[in-house]
């Protein structure tokens, strides 16, 4: 079984299978959510003070010409410190368990906003999952390795350069 995360945008690129659990982990989803998901599960987004810091702090880094907001954004607000305090409450830890169940059986996607999963929280939900399960393993859509590090969008960064892997930002720590 595979855990799979992807953003809202790339689902259609990516086309789940008819078997696979499609589980929304945003905050605030919009209409199409319900659509495009089995259901949402905002006891695994972001907490609000969390979110919301993390995004005003990224408006700024882009005001201010940031070559990268978002890992501006990240590291300010201790994102990853946060948001795995967050999953360890009960409530959390709870959906994590359920989601490991149901990956026990098929494969499961969690998906929310951002493209970037080097800067998103459902690379540490996934993480936490497959933490429950053997022979699970985790693959990001899109695999961030092929997102340039500068901008997290799909234009490429004027140096040539492969965009930094999940790998490389592990080993930096964050």
């Amino acid at each position: 079984m595979t855990v799979r995360t992807s953003y809202f945008g790339g689902l259609s690129s990516h086309d789940p299978a008819d078997e696979d659990a499609v589980f929304g982990v945003v905050r605030y989803p919009q209409d199409f959510v319900e659509r495009l998901t089995d259901r949402n599960i905002p006891a695994v987004a972001p907490p609000e003070g969390l979110l919301n810091a993390y995004k005003a702090v990224e408006t700024a880094a882009e005001s201010d010409g940031e070559a990268n907001p978002a890992a501006v954004a990240w590291n300010s607000v201790k994102y990853e410190r946060r948001y795995r305090k967050h999953l360890a409450d009960p409530g959390p830890q709870n959906v994590i368990d359920e989601l490991a169940d149901r990956a026990r059986e098929r494969d499961i996607w969690l998906v929310c906003w951002e493209k970037d999963a080097r800067w998103c929280h459902r690379r540490l939900l996934a993480n936490a999952v497959v933490a429950q399960l053997e022979d699970v393993e985790v693959v990001h859509h899109p695999d961030p390795s092929t997102i340039p590090v500068g901008n997290g969008r799909d234009e490429s960064d004027d140096s040539g350069e492969p965009g930094a892997t999940l790998e490389d930002f592990a080993e930096g720590g964050a």
